[in-house]
């Protein structure tokens, strides 16, 4: 046993992380044969002199101190209802370090320590009479199957609701309700008691895996199908000893693929020990907290969405500012009348027009059928306000969004209406028209990103049905779906003008949205 207590004693990390294997410590109850995650294992040793402690758990077969500390120890012969046949009957103590505590578990004799890959623990055959069954996984080993103790439920059940499930306050103000949490557990225990956390917190929106292959199956299966973060989930909240597949590889398969990267992790065990933090560090993992403490997966799950959201935003609006620093090369001038050419003032998207520039022609002037109609209805006032006098204190933000990042975007969609005003006017040309329906698509696709960004979903949804008009439009009669188009852009312009009654301006997306699916349908 010195030889065992000793490699205990002095392991470090035994496992390179992410190698989906652990190991694990055989040990002997009566006639019985279980085995414990070596991470859960400080040492093995004698058993000591115990301490009976009054009213004490019927499990609780008292404290012993060891090394200045005092430690409760249980008796899983008596936890597991087992009746002692040897008289090597608790002879040894198996002392764990779990749920940031240390405590010893009796039993009578321990074998080796086993290198298993995780493949070969197999999950409890899911029966009604083994629901209570303080039993995780079996592990298959040597030609034959060891039985994985929840040592999470036995201390569970020893301590009398040692996870607390209490409402954690929301700080941040994060809608939870409207978020999508995965959680991935193979205790029933724990995963109760994190959804029970979890829901009462407001965080209702939860997909319960099992084991970690389960949880990966589900999740490579989803961005397969969508192709969008979005649809997978906003955090996996995960434990590192798992069936299958364990916590770190787990963890290494998200932050190695290049759009699951996106979701942080939450690795949360009870043996979050300084050494299998450094293997949760090496795989990717965002944060890393010991069970029991059901409060701070709540905290540490709030903190890491609105860090993602952050992200996401910062990295969108780099990609705006990518764009307008690099604007839509300007189209052709549009086939006007020599007349109409001469009257017409040059075009800015910058600069209002001159006092005494000349006025614009009139709709009669033009030799597109199409133009007049949409420059009346992209274009409700005359006069071009330029972008500096729209970002005042009067643009007050939408309910619900951030006043900074509001004025970024309303700086941003001023510009891109424009952009695409000024491409409706010119949309005349049927040899062009391939040409012109990118340009849109590439402002439109913008525009859409930067909502998203926000979020402002009024915008992203007209938008979005907007870019399948101008795809419909590149190849049919175009001159229905231009001026729906126009009628879009309209849209855009009463809502960065609005002021004040942004609200009421968004509240007329459902109604354009309904008219424009509608035409596609026709």
């Amino acid at each position: 046993m010195s030889t065992l207590s000793n490699i205990l004693l002095d392991k470090e990390i035994l496992l390179e992380s992410g190698t989906n294997e652990l190991e694990v410590l055989v040990f002997k109850v009566a006639n019985f044969t279980f085995g414990i995650n070596v991470a859960k294992v400080r040492e093995v040793l004698p058993t000591a002199a115990i301490t009976s402690l009054p009213k004490a758990h019927p499990s609780i077969r008292g404290v012993f101190k060891l090394r200045n500390q005092v430690i409760p120890c249980v008796s899983l012969v008596d936890h597991l209802g087992i009746t002692p046949n040897s008289d090597l009957s608790e002879s040894t103590m198996i002392l764990t370090d779990l749920n940031q505590q240390q405590t010893a578990f009796l039993v009578d004799e321990v074998e080796r320590i086993h290198r298993l890959s995780w493949k070969n623990i197999l999950a409890v055959p899911a029966l009604d009479d083994l629901a209570g069954t303080p039993v995780t996984a079996l592990a298959r080993c040597d030609e034959r199957l060891i039985v994985m103790l929840d040592f999470e439920k036995i201390l569970d059940d020893v301590t009398e609701q040692f996870f607390r499930t209490d409402e954690v306050a929301n700080p941040m103000g994060l809608p939870r309700e409207k978020l999508h949490l995965l959680l991935a557990e193979d205790s029933p225990t724990v995963r109760q008691a994190i959804g029970s956390t979890l829901s009462a917190s407001g965080y209702r929106n939860v997909t319960f895996f099992e084991n970690g292959a389960d949880a990966w199956g589900w999740i490579s299966r989803r961005i397969e199908e969508t192709g969008r973060v979005e649809d997978v989930g906003d955090l996996l909240i995960c434990d590192v000893e798992m069936p299958q597949v364990d916590g770190f590889h787990l963890t290494r398969q998200m932050k190695q693929h290049p759009v699951l990267k996106q979701i942080p992790v939450l690795l949360y065990s009870s043996i979050i020990t300084p050494d299998n933090r450094k293997k949760g560090n090496a795989v990717g993992a965002d944060a890393q907290v010991a069970k029991p403490e059901l409060t701070e997966v709540v905290r540490l799950a709030d903190e890491l969405i609105t860090a993602a959201q952050r992200e996401v935003r910062a990295s969108a609006l780099k990609e705006i500012a990518a764009v307008t620093q690099a604007p839509v090369a300007a189209p052709p001038a549009p086939n006007r009348t020599a007349g109409a050419r001469a009257a017409a003032p040059a075009a800015s998207v910058k600069k209002p027009p001159s006092p005494t520039s000349p006025k614009k022609p009139s709709n009669s002037q033009t030799t597109s059928s199409v133009a007049g109609p949409l420059v009346d209805q992209c274009e409700p006032e005359p006069p071009t306000v330029p972008a500096a006098e729209l970002l005042t204190d009067e643009a007050l933000p939408p309910r619900n969004v951030d006043a900074s990042l509001w004025r970024t975007f309303h700086h941003e969609l001023t510009e891109r209406t424009r952009t695409l005003a000024d491409l409706l006017r010119q949309a005349s040309s049927q040899e062009r028209r391939d040409e012109q329906a990118r340009q849109l698509a590439r402002v439109l696709h913008t525009v859409k990103s930067a909502s998203m960004v926000v979020p402002l979903d009024p915008v992203t949804r007209c938008t979005h049905v907007a870019e399948s008009l101008v795809e419909k439009w590149r190849s049919t009669d175009g001159t229905p779906l231009q001026q729906l188009l126009g009628t879009y852009v309209g849209w855009l312009k009463a809502l960065v003008g609005a002021a004040d009654q942004i609200d009421a301006v968004l509240e007329r997306a459902d109604e354009l949205e309904r008219e424009m699916n509608a035409t596609l349908d026709a």
